[in-house]
């Protein structure tokens, strides 16, 4: 009795720093994390080797309760705390998720013009998200698909000192677009800009359709405007149309 047992295996003691309990590891646990271990008591991390103490062995239950009281909890290695990291895991899943999601969700809103145009059955979905989150869907603006297809300026007939601007606009699109605006510009005998108007489609388009959907697609639109700028005496005028 009390004498250490033949063969038996040396085991160590090492002593959490945090929360003093102590407890037996074991070569092969030591070597698993160059001694790094997680108390079962308290959590803790720290480094075993830092704190050992040689162990002979010893059956000797009382020499055993000093040195490892009854509230002695084992730790294992610090590869064991797994689950926490699997949750930790799977909360980086979620909030990147939920990022994603809040992405898209964005790009949606500011591209919903154009999702509209490209899937045609997800516009009216779109718009009905729209009413509920207080949006509009606003009409295509491809200017590029926009032309001013002929344009001419001059004085009324029945006023000298009114000139009227007409022109044909075009839509090339096939899908309906929102209006332009036009900018007119005045200019003297160099060239030269003595004065400039935007028209905005309250301007040129006729009474009683400025609340249409829009420029119809694979359509013409005349415009005659009014202009009082006849004491102006320009030589010339330049005509585009834009999207503000």
């Amino acid at each position: 009795m009390g004498l250490p047992l033949r063969g038996a295996p040396m085991s160590k003691i090492t002593r959490c720093p945090s929360c003093a309990t102590a407890f037996r590891v074991s070569d092969a646990q030591l070597q698993a994390r160059a001694g790094q271990v997680r108390c079962g008591r308290c959590g803790t991390m720290f480094d075993a080797l830092a704190a050992l103490s040689s162990d002979s062995g010893r059956s000797d239950p009382a020499d055993t309760h000093r040195m490892m009281p009854k509230t002695t909890v084992f730790a294992g290695p610090a590869f064991d705390f797994g689950p926490p990291e699997r949750a930790g895991g799977r909360l980086w899943w979620i909030a990147s998720a939920i990022a994603m999601l809040a992405l898209a969700l964005q790009i949606a809103y500011y591209h919903r013009t154009d999702i509209g145009l490209l899937l045609p059955e997800a516009k009216t979905p779109i718009q009905r998200l729209c009413v509920q989150v207080g949006c509009e869907v606003p009409l295509p603006r491809r200017v590029e698909l926009l032309s001013i297809e002929s344009s001419d300026l001059q004085a009324d007939s029945t006023n000298p000192n009114v000139m009227v601007l007409t022109a044909t606009l075009r839509n090339r699109a096939s899908f309906v677009q929102a209006f332009p605006a036009l900018e007119l510009s005045l200019t003297n005998a160099q060239d030269q800009a003595v004065a400039r108007r935007v028209l905005t489609s309250r301007n040129y388009v006729p009474r009683g359709t400025e609340t249409d959907p829009g420029f119809p697609p694979a359509s013409d639109l005349q415009v005659r405007v009014y202009i009082e700028a006849a004491a102006l005496r320009p030589s010339g005028y330049r005509l585009y149309l834009f999207y503000p």
